[in-house]
């Protein structure tokens, strides 16, 4: 991928923070917090929290481009004391239990299922600390109810609806994509165009939720 590739995903991404900024605004604020993002990408929601919460973040992703070009806007930003980045699956992460005052889990248990992550995650989570779960809307109640039935309580959740998706992220994604003159360069938004297309079709699949997290 191309610094042209991330510079237009994560112009677009940044529609999407809002409602990340929202999620947060949920929870307590807790001084010099210890914060985890995972499967961070190239760190947009990263660098939201680092401007807004003046403690450490540990971002890990094994999409070593992504991390590549992460680091660059983190020392660019100065930002290299506050933010540590590992290269590492979730799964081979080592850190003391109950280390982590919030963890980021954004589109992250979608991808290595739900159950299987969410106990993972909470091993790493301080007693009444804070997760904020960022999923797919399907078999929400499911979900819902496997997370208050495992020690944690869901305290709030915030729904993002199909016209969200398309008014803060598809269609600056899909103008910004049409604009490209370089078809070397379009061609590398092939995944994200077929997704585009994806939404058209069913907008309603792209329905989103976060959950807000306390561990008891």
């Amino acid at each position: 991928m191309t610094k042209e590739y991330f510079r237009i995903k994560d112009n677009c991404r940044k529609g999407l923070l809002k409602h990340l900024s929202k999620a947060f605004s949920l929870i307590p604020r807790i001084e010099s917090p210890k914060i985890l993002d995972i499967g961070c990408g190239t760190g947009v929601p990263t660098l939201w929290l680092a401007e807004n919460f003046n403690g450490t973040i540990t971002a890990i992703d094994t999409d070593k481009k992504s991390l590549d070009w992460l680091l660059e806007k983190i020392k660019d930003k100065n930002l290299d004391n506050q933010i540590t980045i590992l290269h590492i699956s979730f799964y081979n992460l080592k850190t003391n239990p109950n280390f982590f005052d919030f963890i980021l889990a954004e589109g992250f248990l979608n991808v290595v299922g739900f159950e299987r992550g969410f106990l993972k995650i909470k091993e790493m989570l301080g007693n009444e600390r804070y997760l904020v779960i960022h999923d797919e809307y399907k078999d929400h109640e499911k979900k819902f109810d496997f997370i208050n039935n495992n020690h944690c309580k869901v305290i709030n959740t915030l729904f993002l609806d199909e016209n969200v998706w398309w008014d803060d992220y598809y269609r600056q994604l899909e103008t910004e994509i049409n604009a490209l003159q370089n078809k070397q360069n379009k061609d590398l938004f092939k995944s994200d165009l077929k997704e585009i297309e994806s939404y058209k079709v069913d907008p309603s699949v792209f329905r989103s939720l976060y959950y807000i997290v306390r561990k008891l």
